[in-house]
């Protein structure tokens, strides 16, 4: 059971992706992974899909995203006080954390994984530009980045999105972003 909860929805977010893509191989994603929207379902539908039997495969898979919406939440935590090894649960609760007295998050913490994402302060938002971008194999000047981070402040959503189109649009052979 893996519980991505916190301020700052970019890291929840590709962490449940990552996730998402590395569980399970693609032909299994189609019978063995669900994901739900907290919005459209509630805590108790959620456990019935996490008690099913996976198919054609090892492992059954249950993404909820936004489960800041999720109606009943603390029904979940039925499910992971006992959760089925055949079954990886991913709660992504984004926005604020998940209070840290209820059962759910007292069973995740003692049986699976808590992640806590915290928005990066403003002194350490200036280096994220140039990992990000070295991340796909360039590089950015210091002047770049920062001129980055002062236009678009620390939303580190939108700076990952900016940099994405920068990145793409880029012409070819380019190694360094100015």
């Amino acid at each position: 059971v893996y519980l991505l909860m916190g301020e700052e929805p970019y890291f929840i977010d590709r962490l449940g992706d990552l996730l998402a893509a590395s569980i399970l191989n693609e032909s299994e994603r189609a019978f063995n992974q669900t994901v739900v929207y907290g919005k459209d379902t509630e805590g108790a539908a959620v456990v019935n899909l996490c008690r099913q039997m996976p198919m054609m495969g090892g492992k059954m898979v249950v993404i909820v995203k936004e489960a800041q919406q999720l109606k009943k939440l603390e029904q979940l935590s039925s499910y992971t006080q006992n959760p089925q090894e055949s079954t990886v649960l991913v709660v992504c609760h984004k926005g604020k954390n998940v209070d840290k007295r209820i059962p759910l998050y007292k069973s995740v913490r003692d049986k699976g994984v808590v992640f806590e994402s915290v928005p990066p302060r403003d002194y350490e938002i200036g280096s994220w530009p140039g990992d990000f971008v070295r991340s796909k194999g360039l590089s950015m000047d210091t002047k770049g980045s920062s001129m980055l981070v002062v236009h678009l402040g620390a939303d580190i959503t939108k700076i990952a999105n900016e940099l994405d189109k920068l990145v793409t649009s880029l012409p070819q052979g380019t190694t360094t972003v100015t």
